[in-house]
């Protein structure tokens, strides 16, 4: 069996920690029998209104002469540039993803039994242009209300759910959005899949006693990650419960100047380290240091960085923001906190004050194993080829 993966994000020289989660996906899929091929639909940003023709038919001068030279390839995975005209929304990307699968696949064919895109909108609707089935689809974006925004993208993401032979999303939370913004009739054609957590590199800490005064965060730092609201409850903590404590930021992103800034001011510039981004090897070594992962995103879709800490051993405070609900609430007794989502710096830095006085009820070794029972590359991998297998029937 082969399964063409087609995904706008995928670790390439660029951008090394784009995608990963897709990457494991793609691994797990291997190693479970499949063979595999993976396209990325790159997204090159043009003027608005039509792409020039002459764009294309250079594209397509080049791509006759030398293929790679368009569309550069390795280890079984090629780039595919989409110029996307500005302003013309999910559909626009959606209608560029197209083509460029479509002109790709000129030069380049491939071979597949079953395709399985990751987002609904635009790759899946992409793919149904070009006439790519059977398809699979795995919904896990964070900015599903763009889509639906556009009521043109909405029908159209419909029509992918229709005719998606199976349709999976990674959490509940995420079900429950497209189901409001689509309606009840979409319910039972949205299966739930999750992501994978790969703890090959994480290994298991036991701490013997829990001082929650080495914080860490793992991931973009970005406003819509809580970056704000985490420095503050940092500083409320040092401020009322323990002077001692630091924080450790693992990751980059546009909100870094503002993370200087902050700690500039407030005079925690010593104790906020900014690691930077790390390969997923690193991150293991980044957690045994830490003694408890603070991460205040107020939505989430999945979560992989919490539930790796919770494999690493670490208690994990967040916010209800779907991600979290769903991966791992019933876990929360074991394995950390999940605060309403408006609670303020303050009552983030008491709570985990209060943790951090009667940590009894934390059981992180019994949170690392449900964490393998549930997410481990080998669970997902072979529920995937189970459902590859049963659309092929």
């Amino acid at each position: 069996m082969t399964v063409g993966f087609v995904t706008p994000w995928y670790p390439d020289y660029a951008s090394r920690y784009s995608g990963i989660f897709v990457q494991k996906q793609v691994e797990a899929v291997i190693r479970a029998g499949a063979d595999v091929s993976v396209e990325v639909p790159t997204i090159f940003p043009a003027p608005a209104g039509p792409i020039p023709e002459h764009v294309t038919e250079s594209m397509r001068a080049l791509a006759s002469r030398d293929a790679s030279s368009i569309f550069p390839s390795e280890n079984g995975t090629t780039w595919i540039p989409c110029p996307v005209p500005s302003r013309s929304g999910q559909h626009g990307r959606t209608k560029a993803f197209a083509n460029g699968l479509e002109m790709k696949r000129r030069f380049l064919p491939v071979e597949a039994d079953v395709f399985h895109a990751h987002l609904g909108i635009p790759t899946g609707g992409a793919l149904l242009r070009v006439g790519s089935r059977p398809l699979v689809v795995t919904e896990h974006q964070s900015t599903l209300d763009r889509v639906f925004a556009e009521p043109e993208s909405s029908e159209l993401y419909r029509e992918t759910i229709d005719e998606a032979a199976r349709f999976f999303c990674v959490s509940s939370s995420l079900r429950e959005q497209i189901v409001q913004a689509l309606g009840e009739e979409v319910r039972d054609k949205i299966e739930i899949l999750p992501n994978i957590v790969d703890l090959a590199d994480v290994p298991f800490t036991e701490h013997h006693r829990l001082a929650f005064d080495r914080w860490i965060y793992v991931g973009t730092i970005a406003a819509h990650k809580g970056i704000e609201g985490l420095l503050k409850a940092f500083r409320a903590y040092r401020s009322e419960h323990d002077a001692s404590a630091s924080l450790t930021i693992v990751g980059d992103g546009p909100h870094t100047s503002w993370v200087r800034k902050f700690t500039s001011a407030h005079g925690l510039q010593d104790v906020v380290h900014l690691a930077g981004p790390k390969p997923h090897s690193e991150i293991g070594s980044y957690l045994a240091g830490a003694n408890v992962l603070v991460h205040l995103s107020p939505s989430e879709t999945f979560g992989i960085a919490s539930l790796e800490a919770i494999g690493a051993g670490l208690p994990v405070v967040s916010l209800e923001n779907g991600g979290a609900d769903s991966a791992w609430g019933d876990m929360e007794e074991q394995c950390g906190l999940i605060l309403p989502s408006d609670t303020p710096a303050e009552g983030v830095a008491e709570a985990i004050a209060a943790l951090r006085d009667s940590p009894e009820r934390l059981n992180p070794s019994q949170g690392r194993a449900r964490v393998e029972q549930r997410y481990s590359p080998s669970v997902i991998g072979s529920r995937l080829v189970t459902a590859y297998e049963e659309v092929l029937q």
